[in-house]
């Protein structure tokens, strides 16, 4: 019997590898780095930022309810001691499946994966995003508006 016990974990898909994957807070370092996966990023993505239902974000990220709960849980627990703490964040790893629009994810054996999600979903979600991305801007849009008027003489 080896050292695992248990199922191994499943991967879960992604929408991409963002640009920027470490954090540091200001001044010195004060401690190690916290390790946050990719695939517990995308979590906290969809449900924080996008707003989607956990059910949805699971089951565009290919998982269960319950798995990808942990995966939120414990991004989010990741964050708020980088926060209180002051520890950088570094965004790494994971058992992840990148997503791409224009073919189906594949196994690590080669085989494609027969549930991936229907276009019309990866659709309906980067409605959500760009719709989010509108709601930011509107709001930027707001804040530098109420700064101009209040440094114009």
């Amino acid at each position: 019997m080896g050292p695992c016990r248990g199922r191994r974990r499943g991967q879960r898909w992604i929408t991409e590898i963002p640009e920027t994957r470490r954090f540091e807070p200001e001044g010195e370092k004060k401690g190690d780095d916290v390790l946050i996966t990719l695939e517990e990023l995308e979590a906290i993505r969809l449900v924080d930022l996008l707003e989607l239902q956990q059910q949805e974000a699971a089951l565009y990220m290919g998982v269960s309810r319950k798995a990808h709960w942990n995966d939120l849980r414990s991004g989010r627990k990741k964050i708020a001691s980088a926060l209180v703490y002051g520890l950088g964040i570094r965004i790494e790893g994971g058992s992840y499946i990148l997503r791409d629009a224009r073919a189906q994810p594949s196994r690590p054996d080669g085989t494609k994966s027969e549930n991936t999600p229907p276009m019309e979903d990866q659709l309906r979600l980067l409605e959500l995003e760009m719709t989010a991305i509108e709601d930011r801007l509107k709001g930027i849009r707001s804040r530098m508006k109420t700064l101009k008027e209040t440094t114009e003489p």
